[in-house]
């Protein structure tokens, strides 16, 4: 066969079965996680999910479904970009002025680790609570749309603006994560387009925004005290400091998904029963029983010592941990069809669209689905929108292609 209609072929499976190989990429995190702390333990368990999503996407992928990918809309698409990069920026601002000032900055000044655990913990109680939905709708979605496309329409000086702005709320915001959803989108595309000095770019930037914030939320890095655990001596905490950065990103991508759904494996049933429905909201307020939220309740139990020291948080899962919560060996299984059947519908939306633009898209959110909820990553996480701010100005992506 010829070379150049190999490459052809292979390029067309890979594209086509894009969205499968990204959740498996999620699975396959979780399940390493899982084997290095509990290890085979579980995976009975994960598998109860797993086959039943294996089995509904490979028979129902097989169909084509008449999904019309694009919204054909006329508009003016320099007013409606222009309108959008002025909502976004204003709600940055307007955001900054609610929670009273720059977060990170403040977090500079602390010495404890338990100050910047409540400093961060904070910041979502900083301004009202619409804002808070505002602010993630706006740096999951809003911003990295505008970033993708104004780079793609050649948009240079509001490209720029939006970068700075993105870069520096991000920042402020002490999230790790919010530098990753707002640049990785436009990482991968120029990766696919081959233009390495922009992907070089953005991997220095987020690298350099997650350093700052690992030194910045850690004060025994920088000379402070870590007072929720035993202290060191300096000579220790100075050799380990770059040991410290890098083993903690390394346990958190790859090590904590899977740890996380292991350790809510043994605390349900065993220490906490199946809620039978009253983990979702929606159901505990028509059927009149008590809503129980387990990422909140489970804290003490996971991060003991934590709290103990007075400090209280949340712990996120992965997305079919809920349904197992809820509904045990039955939700998983449930779960795994359900999901199942979205990336159909995700594949089937973006059938047509070229594998650059496609993970571009959608490897963010997916990735995110190994410590969050489905319905919470698509809604709050704004990865809805994120989809149909793409659909809206398809027609005019392609035309620049």
């Amino acid at each position: 066969m010829n070379p150049q209609k190999e490459h052809n072929m292979l390029r067309s499976k890979i594209n086509k079965h894009t969205i499968f190989s990204l959740y498996l990429l999620v699975f396959v995190i979780i399940l390493i996680g899982n084997t290095f702390s509990f290890g085979l333990k579980h995976t009975p368990l994960l598998l109860l999910f797993f086959i039943p999503y294996l089995i509904v996407y490979a028979v129902f992928n097989r169909f084509h479904f008449n999904i019309k990918n694009s919204f054909n809309l006329k508009f003016n698409y320099n007013i409606l970009l222009s309108v959008l990069s002025i909502v976004s920026i204003a709600l940055i601002i307007l955001h900054f002025i609610f929670m009273g000032g720059l977060p990170a900055f403040a977090g500079l000044s602390m010495n404890k680790i338990s100050e910047v655990a409540q400093l961060r913990k904070e910041i979502g109680t900083r301004s009202p609570g619409i804002w808070n939905y505002f602010s993630s709708i706006n740096i999951k979605a809003l911003l990295p749309f505008l970033l993708l496309v104004t780079l793609i329409l050649k948009k240079k000086r509001l490209y720029w603006v939006l970068f700075f702005c993105v870069t520096f709320y991000s920042f402020s915001l002490m999230q790790k994560s919010h530098i990753l959803s707002a640049l990785v989108p436009v990482l991968i595309f120029m990766v696919f387009e081959k233009k390495w000095a922009y992907v070089l770019k953005y991997l220095g930037t987020i690298c350099s925004v997650i350093v700052l914030l690992v030194i910045i939320t850690n004060p025994q890095l920088r000379g402070g005290v870590n007072d929720l655990n035993e202290k060191t001596n300096q000579a220790q905490k100075q050799d380990s400091k770059t040991k410290s950065i890098s083993t903690g990103l390394f346990n958190r991508v790859i090590i904590t998904p899977g740890n996380i759904v292991g350790e809510w494996f043994e605390i349900i049933p065993e220490q906490k029963p199946f809620l039978n429905g009253n983990g979702y909201g929606i159901y505990s307020r028509l059927s009149g029983q008590e809503f129980h939220n387990y990422s909140k309740e489970l804290y003490p139990l996971i991060y003991t010592d934590n709290y103990n020291k007075g400090l209280e948080g949340s712990v996120n899962v992965a997305h079919f941990m809920r349904e197992y919560s809820n509904f045990g060996k039955t939700g998983l299984v449930l779960s795994g069809i359900f999901t199942a059947f979205f990336f159909v519908l995700l594949n089937q939306l973006f059938r047509d669209s070229d594998t650059g633009l496609k993970l571009a898209l959608n490897f963010f959110p997916i990735m995110l689905l190994s410590s969050g909820s489905l319905l919470t990553i698509l809604l709050s996480g704004g990865w809805f929108i994120f989809i149909l701010l793409y659909f809206l100005f398809q027609n005019e992506i392609e035309l620049k292609r």
